[in-house]
């Protein structure tokens, strides 16, 4: 399926629920963060969306898996440009990230020109990208790489010198402390943007920072939001979000301001916001529009408007079929947002394979400093037991142990199947 707008087509394989059937949403085979019978109201929508923020947070493997893939690109920019720093921001650096979203990495260094072809050459000779998987994006507003790493599939996005893109991370960190489900909604609309191919900036969709701001200025502008945010109801926060941004903003005239608790403002008071169809002030830089790029703003509009339709039917349905004996769908989340099968085997994939992979990929430092803390400690306490058990004066094998440990080498295998000695690549 292709979706259409006025400025051209907008990318295929669009997911459409059946908003006009319900036989497929029961059951629902598509949820596997469904594990209890949700009440078939708004209270279970809510317990629904908390299983899924919770579903959907990375495992133990997959956050050291990208802390590979991380080290592995700092390693080949280091090769090239010794004295360039590497940093990570977006999603990754918030922690709101998905199983399958990219990693945000910015080098900064000093270069007339961003370097992308050089980098670009360096990681297919590295085998760190298929020549097929990178894409060099150098007429963009933000010139970036965009890659597959060939061992693990997870997706990168390498940008130079994007000077704001830490601080927008901070901020948002800053306003997840503020707001306690502020994450959990996103992730929701993450997924529900994902699987419609709606999220992707460079082709005009919506990127994880502008989500990130419409919730918050949407939990700014809502009364009992101001208040112990954390006793809402987050069915209630998600069909209002679908309202305010499917039915009831005005995107022509209306901008969205977070700072100073947050406000909407109309768009003809700053020139430089008036042609952009979403207006989102950057709360770091004030009176920069950062959701200019998102150019397929009313294809997300009628996403979020069939959303809002579709959840007060199914929400209202439930209540009035249950006594009945018969609900309409035994997931109303699932009615809206799909994970796909795929994503589930790649992170079984992950979690089966991570001893393998750990020792093929390079590990960042603070990893390998606290595995090696771990494994000595483990030592210490092991050898500490064993006296105590055999010998009669405990206290002098203690001083012989804690003696002969520091001078001997360590090599211990902890929880993940790793050890201190290096491999082939030099990687630990």
């Amino acid at each position: 399926a292709v979706v259409s707008t006025q400025s051209g087509h907008y990318g295929r394989g669009t997911y459409k629920p059946e908003y006009t059937s319900i036989q497929s949403f029961f059951p629902n085979p598509d949820a596997p963060w469904k594990t209890k019978a949700y009440s078939p109201d708004i209270i279970g929508l809510h317990q629904e969306i908390l299983d899924f923020a919770k579903w959907m947070q990375p495992t133990k493997e997959e956050k050291r898996l990208r802390g590979c893939v991380v080290e592995r690109v700092k390693r080949i920019v280091h090769q090239l440009w010794p004295c360039a720093r590497v940093e990570i921001f977006g999603s990754y650096r918030t922690g709101l990230y998905l199983p399958t979203s990219d990693i945000d990495i910015v080098i900064f260094g000093e270069w007339a020109y961003p370097p992308l072809r050089a980098l670009e050459r360096r990681l297919i000779e590295n085998c760190v990208a298929e020549p097929a998987s990178i894409k060099v994006l150098d007429k963009a507003s933000v010139p970036i790489i965009k890659l597959t790493d060939a061992m693990t599939k997870i997706k990168l996005d390498i940008s130079f010198n994007t000077n704001n893109c830490i601080q927008s991370a901070e901020k948002i960190m800053d306003l997840l402390k503020e707001h306690p489900y502020l994450d959990k909604l996103v992730l929701v609309l993450k997924q529900f943007l994902l699987q419609r191919h709606l999220n992707e900036v460079f082709m005009g969709g919506l990127g994880s920072y502008c989500l990130t701001l419409m919730v918050v200025s949407l939990l700014q502008n809502t009364p009992r939001c101001t208040k112990r945010l954390e006793h809402q109801n987050l069915g209630v926060l998600l069909i209002e979000f679908f309202e305010l941004f499917g039915v009831r903003f005005n995107y022509a005239s209306t901008g969205i301001r977070i700072c100073n608790g947050g406000s909407f403002f109309n768009k003809d008071e700053c020139s430089e916001m008036k042609t952009s169809i979403l207006c989102i002030e950057d709360p770091c830089q004030p009176g920069h529009d950062i959701a200019r790029g998102s150019y397929c703003i009313y294809v997300v509009k009628e996403a979020f408007k069939k959303a809002y339709y579709w959840l007060k039917r199914v929400v209202l349905s439930n209540a009035i079929q249950c006594n009945q004996g018969y609900l309409m769908t035994d997931s109303i989340l699932g009615t809206i947002i799909k994970v796909d099968t795929s994503i589930v085997e790649y992170r079984n994939w992950i979690a089966k394979n991570w001893h393998q992979l750990s020792y093929k990929l390079p590990h960042p430092e603070d990893f390998v400093l606290n595995y090696l803390q771990q494994s000595r400690l483990k030592i210490n306490n092991k050898k500490t037991q064993n006296s105590q058990q055999t010998d009669p004066w405990p206290g002098k094998n203690s001083e012989l142990s804690d003696t002969s440990t520091d001078c001997s080498p360590v090599a211990s295998s902890n929880d993940d199947g790793t050890t201190d000695e290096s491999s082939s690549d030099g990687s630990v």
